[in-house]
Parts: C-alpha cells; structure tokens; sequence
C-alpha cells in the first residue's frame, strides 16, 4: 500500500468530523433485518445506502474518491461509527417480520397510500 499524502490524511480527518456530526444528528439508521446495512442521511435530505462490511456507499463522492482514491466519504464513516458502537453495546441485529406479519404490514401501507394519494 502507498503512503498517504498530507491532502489525504486531511481529507480523511474533515469527513471524520462530518461523520461525528451525522451520528450526533441521528442522521444513521440501521436498515431493518440486515446486519452491516445503514442509511445515511446528509444535510440536505439526501439518503445514501451503506454496507460497512464492504464499505461502499452510493453517494457520488464514494463513488469518485473511494474508488479512485481510497478515502472513505462521511456516510460510510458515519455507518462504521454506528455500526461499532452496537457491537459494542451488544445491540442484536433487528430480525425481519415474520410474513404473515409482513403481508399485514404491506396491506396497512397500501390502503394508507391509496387513501392519500387513490387507487394505486
């Protein structure tokens, strides 16, 4: 592996701090039922899917300086931060409803939806 550069070990501190900020914001949710899967919220409302087992990221910035450059952006840092503070807590992974519990569930969202917005 190369040595990091100043501009990256600069880069990786900057996201570190907006990763912190994230989880104070109770910006990282946890993806119901899937263990390592997170959602992360940014300032602007935009919601980016992380898996902190590989740590990819579908935000833009992932995209570029994770594969080009190796450094993490601020949601998957945010996920891994998280992620590792459950662990540590011991926090199960959320188990997915059972399907008849899922079926329900899926009829209650539709009929919300089509009183809201009518027939699907």
């Amino acid at each position: 592996m190369a040595a990091m550069t100043a501009q990256q070990a600069k880069a990786i501190a900057e996201r570190y701090q907006r990763a912190v900020e994230l989880v104070e914001a109770g910006k990282v949710f946890r993806l119901y039922g899937e263990s390592g899967r997170y959602v992360v919220v940014n300032g602007n409302g935009q919601a980016y899917l992380v898996d902190v087992d590989s740590g990819q990221c579908t935000c833009p910035d992932a995209r570029y300086r994770g594969s080009r450059l190796g450094i993490p952006c601020k949601h998957a840092l945010a996920a891994a931060i998280v992620h590792e503070a459950q662990k540590e807590a011991g926090e199960p992974t959320p188990q997915p409803p059972a399907e008849e519990e899922d079926t329900a569930i899926a009829a209650t969202m539709r009929a919300a939806y089509e009183r809201i917005f009518g027939s699907i």
